[in-house]
């Protein structure tokens, strides 16, 4: 019988001896990440059809142990909703873990809810309803208190029930690949290492933002992002997006101002954001990279996305799986200006992007039809 929270070697050399044999071993994290850049594990929760117990990362500093275990290629590691879990994991020991079975991911294929919580399908397939009590808990606090424990090894109690549902319900209507596809795209890295070339993509509000204006947010969103990694500190408390785009966008003589009245946090940084404004280049705004935003559709395509979308909403109905899962709106329209698609990949590509190829061809020859009338 092992502790429920394990704190030394010796009590997790013991643990791992008997999770040699698993054939599926489930895995849960808790985390916090209120005021640094990189996720700081708490806890580990490791479950088999055996044995669970919670991992005390804080009191133990070595878990190779573990670690060897996880990145067995013969064991399935169940995850709901894996990729915070996966990126914290990558965080912390530079852990990949293959194969991923996100049970998330399966109920979505199966036709449930797209973002399903682990508490709802849970109850929906188990039938036993969770406690929420500690889902807002300081993690890093010690000593863990018993409605702690038992709260993070409810997370991971329930998985293997789950999976071994989800598993065979899959190898009914034959969409094991289709899973297995979902989950090595979320176990590439990339997926969960942010490039700081890249970082100005997910800027909120970047959508909106004049071409000419991007090559300016790129550079800055690079300086941030690389200044937050070295210090371990939010992007947010360096530089919120919202000020970022508008420095970006404003003439030079009022930033002094600016930052002063709008984000005193960052005054003390002016030289440094005023050395990357000065480093684009204008002429870089035609490269492509800079195309985030798909140009406005003519209204005749428009309506060609919006017969395609009900097609994959009838689809989804039909098969009896999530209509988002298939395809969401951002690879209809890439599908429609004639630019790679997700549809036209993987498990896709025969499950619905073949289909909805031949509907726009047909949709497209309408339109030329009518045209040349």
């Amino acid at each position: 019988m092992h502790p429920n929270v394990i704190t030394t070697t010796e009590q997790l050399n013991a643990f791992c001896s008997d999770l040699a044999a698993a054939q599926w071993i489930a895995l849960d994290t808790e985390f916090m990440r209120e005021s640094t850049y990189y996720p700081n594990l708490c806890l580990l929760q490791i479950a088999s059809d055996t044995v669970a117990s919670c991992i005390d990362v804080i009191e133990l500093t070595d878990i190779e142990a573990l670690l060897n275990i996880l990145r067995d290629p013969t064991k399935v590691k169940i995850v709901h909703s894996a990729r915070q879990d996966l990126e914290v994991l990558y965080a912390s020991y530079n852990l990949s873990i293959e194969p991923l079975f996100d049970t998330q991911i399966a109920a979505s294929i199966l036709g449930m809810e797209a973002q399903v919580s682990y508490g709802a399908l849970v109850e929906q397939i188990d039938g036993t309803r969770l406690s929420k009590t500690e889902s807002r808990t300081d993690w890093q606090r010690r000593p863990l208190t018993a409605a702690q424990i038992e709260y993070a090894l409810d997370d991971v109690h329930y998985l293997g029930t789950l999976y071994i549902q989800l598993k065979s319900q899959l190898e009914e209507v034959g969409r094991e690949q289709w899973l297995a596809e979902e989950c090595q795209q979320l176990t590439a890295t990339d997926t969960f290492v942010t490039d700081p070339n890249q970082a100005w993509k997910s800027l909120k509000g970047v959508g909106n933002v004049e071409r000419r204006y991007l090559p300016c947010v790129q550079q800055l969103a690079a300086w941030r992002e690389k200044r937050a990694q070295k210090s371990n500190r939010p992007r947010r408390w360096l530089l919120p997006d919202l000020n970022l785009i508008e420095l970006c966008q404003m003439d030079p003589n009022k930033i002094t101002q600016y930052l002063e009245a709008e984000v005193p946090s960052a005054k003390s940084k002016e030289n440094e954001i005023r050395a990357q404004l000065q480093l684009v280049d204008a002429s870089i705004a035609s490269r492509p990279e800079f195309e985030i935003m798909p140009p406005r559709l003519a209204r005749e395509d428009q309506d060609k996305v919006k017969k395609l979308m009900q097609h994959i909403k009838a689809t989804a109905e039909e098969i009896g799986t999530s209509s988002t899962l298939l395809a969401n709106r951002k690879s209809i329209d890439r599908l429609v200006m004639g630019k790679t698609s997700k549809v036209e990949q993987g498990w896709r590509k025969a499950v619905v992007g073949d289909a909805l190829k031949l509907q726009l061809a047909a949709l497209n020859s309408e339109t030329e039809e009518t045209q040349i009338k």
